[in-house]
């Protein structure tokens, strides 16, 4: 999916407008020019690269630079002359690159009398600089450029560069552009770029819109079809481009893939450099026994000129084997041999509808992780893996794995036997540069060394120890055991002068710990990059791990995605000036026991005059262990309490514990942390089942506690019913060891709440030594609240005598005419 800064003018009209307003007020908040220096901040260079073997004046641009003494280069081949400090924003350098300088990206971090700012990279090319010349939008009106020079230009939007050339028939043309790598744009991209080779005629030759081996960068070669004139395009893809870009273009050879796409660690392969429009020509390299990437750049010299960047190729720990074809069916793969794993298979999907089998042998109970490495090393590839075995039953399978388009399957070996593996692309593309490596990773013990994203969406942020002379700076280390377990120790055999480190084993339950800094109070200013060692205590198994880092070098849409990071293995230390502040905690003097609370005593120690916020954090939390995320001293307070509180599955141990500290004196944060104290984690002495009550509003009642003791306390400890409803009272009781239960003797009132009410608790406050140690108790105790009795019903008032009448005889009916003839009737015949 193709990303691009959307830009608009106006809206960068309004923003600029916003950040001037915000600088101007900044300035006039600063409390002067002897405003304490902190968070150098470096976020580019112009220019972006230079030549090896010659010298390039550079500036080095970002915030609060002023106090800049020393550029920290993270691979050798560059030095610096002529350092200047110009003002807050910007320092100027000669940068001196030797003749032997690896060719491609470095990464530069300029260390200041306050710190280490975050990595930045520097490109090294093989030509020199030409800088871009305006106005050179126009076809008709190129900038003129010798071949073989690298352009330093300026994106910019709805506008397109273009360069004019003069080239012979039967050379090759290539472009090769870094803009994306380079600009650093928080959260956006500055240039996702397009480029293109025109004749004179405008008639377009070849161009891309980025390139599967790098990514959203542009790369593109023409064989020269007759001697003439040529015109080079570069623009964003979008028009909405704003940032720089550099732009290497002459004669060199450009090839889109290297086979076989690795190698084992240690070794010299031979390498068939893949696409490049003179065809196919052979190198060789020796392999590093590892990188912090895991793969090694091969840069292939033809006709005395290199690619700017390389092709990345595997290292890997086993041997390779090398597609055979015809490979595309089953059944042309009975007579191969299989040869045992582990291994690493390489082929080339060479054609549409290609797809490749190899034959391997395992044995019962192996385990293996087959892992396809195409897209991830710039192939275009969408490998779909497949693994089978002699009857082609299938053993699994998969597409995209580990948040990329490369494939990888777990595979426990079911039986002695030889098995199948097959590779495919998604959409049943091919080509000549169609590579890819199937790695068969064996299940083997891995230590890797981390540290935690301490800001969302910043790699980088807190990874620079600078230690204040005289003060502490830590920080907290991952340890991921991968197939392994057992106690870990740190390791850090050079520091910078007048700093030491302090820490514990780790044991084998915990992941994440601590490690303090310290800097003597008269440790010369300076620092550098080192390296941090974790390793296992098991001298018959021994196992290692060194720190690594990733450099999210550039962030864009959408969310601050990452879209460009590398990986060293420099741990960036610095000793600092002094701060006018400093922070320590009170030892604690007893335990926190596993369903407990305590609160540290945490004091902030001011220099006189210096009243600013200073904001605290744990450093790190043993297992178990929840604390507030952060705390804060106003402007002159020098003391607070930092709430801890143990679960019940809180790992019993003593434990190293202090708090970060910073503060913005007015020029950036400084930062700093607390020496360490020791934090003893226990059993707790009592435990507590509460009963449930029952009453109603204004009526008293009893919540019966059943007291189970876990250890020995002396004394009395103070039990407070917690979680009450309003308006309903119980004192502090007190219990003794020999106390196996008791009751709370609760009020209510007729304000009461009616209803269920749940999660009650207790606290028992034991105290050893005049300390209190605090337990969380009867966890989910209920009473229930029922209405008020209703007041009993007055009888009514006896009524007034009332004087009976007695009844009349009621009158007769009169009777109808009807009955009346009836009755006559009768009469008459009565009488005769």
């Amino acid at each position: 999916m193709k990303r691009v800064l959307m830009t608009r003018s106006a809206a960068s009209a309004v923003f600029l407008k916003r950040v001037l307003s915000a600088i101007l007020l900044s300035a006039l908040l600063l409390p002067g020019a002897d405003a304490l220096a902190a968070s150098p901040d470096l976020q580019n260079t112009i220019p972006r690269g230079g030549q090896r073997g010659s010298e390039v004046k550079v500036t080095l641009m970002g915030n609060r630079l002023d106090d800049a003494e020393e550029l920290l280069f993270h691979s050798p081949g560059i030095s610096v002359k002529d350092l200047k400090v110009i003002d807050t924003r910007k320092v100027e350098a000669t940068f001196v690159i030797a003749p032997d300088c690896r060719l491609g990206e470095h990464h530069v971090r300029v260390r200041c009398r306050s710190g280490i700012s975050y990595a930045r990279n520097f490109w090294i090319s093989q030509f020199p600089n030409v800088a871009e010349v305006e106005p050179n939008d126009d076809f008709e009106a190129p900038q003129a450029i010798d071949l073989n020079v690298t352009i330093e230009a300026e994106a910019k939007p709805e506008e397109t560069d273009y360069y004019k050339v003069t080239a012979k028939k039967g050379q090759r043309l290539s472009v090769e552009i870094e803009g994306l790598r380079i600009n650093n744009v928080r959260n956006n991209i500055a240039i996702d770029p397009f480029v293109a080779i025109l004749d004179k005629d405008r008639f377009e030759l070849a161009s891309a819109d980025g390139s599967a081996l790098l990514k959203q960068e542009s790369i593109v070669s023409v064989i020269i079809p007759e001697d003439g004139e040529y015109t080079i395009e570069v623009r964003d893809s979008a028009y909405q481009g704003r940032g720089r870009y550099r732009a290497h273009i002459g004669t060199f050879p450009r090839p889109t893939a290297i086979f076989p796409a690795g190698g084992k660690a240690g070794t010299e392969v031979e390498f068939s450099m893949l696409g490049d429009v003179k065809g196919t020509f052979k190198t060789k390299a020796t392999l590093p026994q590892s990188t912090p990437e895991g793969t090694f750049g091969v840069l292939a010299g033809h006709e005395g000129q290199f690619p700017p960047s390389p092709n990345r190729v595997r290292i890997s720990d086993f041997d390779n084997v090398l597609e055979q074809e015809p490979n595309n069916s089953s059944t042309q793969m009975k007579e191969v041999a299989a040869p045992a794993l582990p291994l690493a298979f390489n082929g080339i999907l060479e054609s549409e509808g290609d797809i490749d089998y190899f034959r391997f042998s395992a044995k019962k109970g192996q385990r293996f992780r087959m892992r396809v490495y195409a897209n991830t090393i710039g192939s275009p590839v969408d490998p779909v893996l497949n693994l089978y075995d002699s009857t082609m039953k299938s053993l699994g399978g998969s597409d995209d794995a580990d948040g990329s388009k490369d494939s990888r399957v777990d595979f426990n070996v079911p039986a002695d036997g030889e098995y199948l593996v097959r590779v495919k692309d998604m959409l049943n593309r091919g080509g000549p540069d169609f590579v890819y490596r199937i790695e068969s990773e064996v299940r083997k013990p891995v230590l890797d060394v981390t540290m935690p994203e301490m800001l969302r969406r910043d790699l980088q942020y807190r990874k620079q120890f600078n230690v204040p002379r005289g003060g502490y700076y830590a920080m907290t280390v991952n340890t991921t055991r991968r197939d392994f377990s057992g106690d870990l120790v740190f390791e850090m055999p050079k520091l910078p002068a007048g700093v030491t480190w302090e820490s514990a084993t780790i044991p084998k339950s915990v992941s994440q710990f601590p490690i303090l800094l310290k800097a003597a109070p008269d440790a010369p200013l300076g620092g550098g990059l080192y390296s941090l060692h974790v390793k296992n205590t098991d001298a018959e198994k021994p196992l290692s791990g060194t720190f690594k880092q990733p450099l999210d070098l550039v962030r864009g849409p959408q969310n601050g995605v990452e879209y460009y990071t590398r990986y060293n293995e420099d741990l960036p230390v610095a000793v600092v000036e002094e701060l006018p502040f400093s922070i320590t905690v009170d030892q604690p003097k007893v335990p926190i026991v596993r369903n407990g609370m305590m609160k540290l005593k945490v004091r902030a120690h001011r220099k006189e005059g210096y009243d600013k916020r200073i904001i605290v954090r744990m450093l790190w939390k043993p297992p178990g262990i929840t604390t507030p995320a952060s705390m804060t001293f106003g402007e002159k307070d020098t003391e607070l309490e930092y709430e801890l509180n143990a679960n019940s599955s809180a790992e019993v141990n003593t434990w190293n514990i202090g708090v970060l500290a910073e503060s913005d004196g007015g020029k950036g944060l400084m930062k700093t942390a607390s020496p360490f104290v020791k934090l003893s984690v226990e059993e707790p002495f009592v435990n507590m089942k509460l009963s449930m009550a029952t009453t109603k509003q204004g009526l008293p009642t009893e919540m019966v506690a059943e007291v189970e003791n876990l250890r020995e306390f002396g004394g009395k400890a103070d039990v407070q019913l917690f979680g009450l409803p309003a308006h309903a009272t119980t004192p502090v009781v007190k219990i003794d060891q020999s106390s196996e239960g008791f009751s709370f003797p609760i009020e209510t009132s007729e304000k009461t709440p009616v209803g269920q009410h749940k999660n009650l608790f207790c606290t028992v406050t034991v105290l050893k030594e005049g300390q209190p140690i605090v337990h969380r108790v009867g966890m989910g105790g209920v009473i229930r609240v029922d209405p008020k009795p209703k007041e009993p019903v007055a009888a009514p008032a006896k009524p007034a005598e009332t004087k009976v009448v007695a009844k009349t005889a009621p009158k007769e009916k009169p009777l109808s005419r009807l009955e009346q003839l009836r009755l006559e009737a009768k009469k008459e015949a009565a009488a005769q």
